[in-house]
């Protein structure tokens, strides 16, 4: 991968975040059950908890032109595509579409720099924890498909985002 296509991923991945928070958080938002709002402001916090992460490499790599509103307007609008889906459909589909965001950042990990290496593992690592937790979901395991999740989570972050 080129030097041009890897600053491209990282900040398409940036963007992913911003909407990604924004997606989660207007899904919890829209949750009837408390369970599941509480489980989708929990994923909202990691897509927090990870743009925040990155901003150093954005910052460092020189990256501009994200325009915050519209990647947030984007997870918006994605909610409201999933608002009253049942939550199996939501979570067969959220399986197929978090399990490419996983090949991408394993392949964005693989492919990083020495410097860049623990940011982007952080990154894959959260991809592969929302994947585990849609698989827990899928598998009749509600009880347990937050704990990948909340064990990438650091209490700090997420308590200066509340």
């Amino acid at each position: 991968m080129n030097r041009t296509e890897y600053i491209s991923r990282i900040k398409a991945a940036f963007e992913g975040e911003l909407y990604g928070e924004a997606w989660f958080a207007a899904m919890a938002r829209d949750a009837v059950a408390p369970d599941r709002q509480r489980k989708l402001a929990v994923m909202a916090q990691l897509e927090y908890q990870t743009r925040m992460r990155m901003t150093p490499l954005i910052a460092r790599l020189g990256i501009t032109g994200i325009d915050e509103a519209a990647q947030r307007e984007k997870g918006i609008r994605l909610a409201r595509q999933h608002a009253g889906q049942p939550w199996p459909a939501f979570i067969a589909w959220f399986i197929v579409e978090i399990g490419r965001f996983v090949a991408l950042y394993d392949e964005m990990e693989r492919n990083s720099t020495e410097e860049d290496a623990a940011i982007l593992t952080a990154l894959a690592r959260h991809e592969r924890a929302l994947l585990e937790f849609a698989r827990l979901e899928a598998q009749g395991m509600p009880d347990r498909s937050l704990e990948p999740v909340l064990a990438l989570l650091d209490e700090r972050d997420c308590a200066s985002h509340l």
